[in-house]
């Protein structure tokens, strides 16, 4: 099959999941067409079968930035007649599904099937009526919509009542996010993100401090966004700079992970909680809150209290890092549930038989 894929290219779980998703497909023979600002991060280098197909984000005058939908829509046309797609594969409602639609109705009748994966930000807790109309009417012009986990699913029934998701949980390549061979001396905690508010990274500073504490420990905080200067100065404030470490937005987690005893997942609100999942691969438990999906990913493989619940959490990863039995046992449990429920292989058949079904039926 040749599939059109449409994602944000940037750091964020919705992204991670789109050029994982391409680069599975593409070594199963398919061709993986991405329309977007740029490649997703983790297919640089470029595998065989993945083509870019690239939008500006900066539109010259008089479309300005704003037109981004109308390019990305002009552009999937532009692929879908001369690269004989046979199906579109939009990540998030807006502005990916919108553009589909758009190219859609311009190719009329001979246009393929749209699948559309909703990633949890695009079902917003508030949000006027005026949106839910569009996402209502963006969601019955796809001939399936998926989402990461039951949590989501409930969510989106809540305001979309009339619509079927079907629940395919992201998955993890748990061969090569595994536990590593030797690990450094020492406690690290580790989390990473976009660090926008929704994950309330200031809050990971506040468990951090309690837990140094008691123990001696070393925070690492991956990726970055708009709280991080937040962040920055709750260290300073706490005089933590000497035991919390910034490590930038790295290409590849997989060092850090497999460096960690425990990863911290503090968020208001999960959908899924990719990272906590890769954090299991690699054999590290998870304390975070309960929120979304990330009961549904975590398991008994850490610990989750309420979003909020600084005391709690901080609480859960002393006792966890504290005794080196029930720590070991926890890091089993996380890898084994990761390899049990998300290994790649019988999550891509999954989306394979979709695709097929849909490219049948059109």
């Amino acid at each position: 099959m040749n599939v059109a894929v449409l994602c944000f290219h940037t750091l964020g779980g919705s992204g991670v999941v789109a050029g994982e998703l391409g680069r599975e497909l593409s070594r199963r023979g398919h061709e993986v067409h991405f329309i977007s600002a740029a490649l997703p991060g983790r297919l640089e280098p470029k595998p065989e079968r993945i083509f870019l197909h690239q939008v500006s984000l900066e539109a010259p005058p008089p479309l300005g930035a704003q037109a981004f939908p109308v390019l990305l829509a002009a552009q999937l046309a532009e692929v879908i007649r001369t690269r004989k797609i046979d199906l579109i594969h939009a990540h998030y409602a807006l502005p990916h599904a919108a553009a589909a639609l758009l190219a859609r109705a311009a190719l009329g009748p001979s246009a393929p099937p749209l699948v559309l994966t909703l990633h949890g930000s695009d079902v917003p807790e508030n949000a006027s009526e005026g949106h839910w109309m569009l996402l209502r009417r963006l969601v019955g012009e796809a001939r399936a919509v998926t989402v990461p986990s039951a949590a989501l699913a409930a969510r989106a029934r809540e305001r979309l009542s009339d619509a079927r998701f079907e629940v395919i949980p992201n998955f993890v390549d748990v061969e090569r996010l595994s536990p590593g061979p030797a690990r450094p001396k020492g406690l690290v905690l580790f989390h990473a993100s976009n660090f926008r508010p929704v994950k309330r990274p200031v809050d990971l500073i506040r468990i951090f401090a309690r837990v140094r504490q008691q123990l001696p420990a070393t925070l690492v905080l991956a990726g970055d966004g708009p709280e991080r200067p937040r962040v920055e100065e709750e260290v300073r404030s706490l005089g933590l700079s000497d035991d919390v470490r910034f490590a930038g937005t790295p290409s590849d987690l997989l060092p850090l992970f497999r460096a960690a005893d425990l990863f911290l997942l503090p968020s208001a609100s999960e959908s899924f909680g990719l990272a906590a999942l890769e954090a299991l691969s690699c054999g590290v438990p998870v304390v975070g809150s309960r929120t979304g999906g990330l009961p549904e990913v975590v398991g008994d493989a850490g610990a989750l209290c309420e979003p909020g619940d600084v005391e709690g959490m901080a609480v859960a990863a002393v006792r966890i890092l504290a005794d080196t039995a029930e720590h070991a046992r926890l890091r089993q449990l996380a890898r084994d549930r990761a390899v049990r429920l998300f290994a790649a292989p019988p999550l891509l058949e999954r989306w394979e038989a979709l695709y097929r079904r849909l490219v049948k039926e059109n």
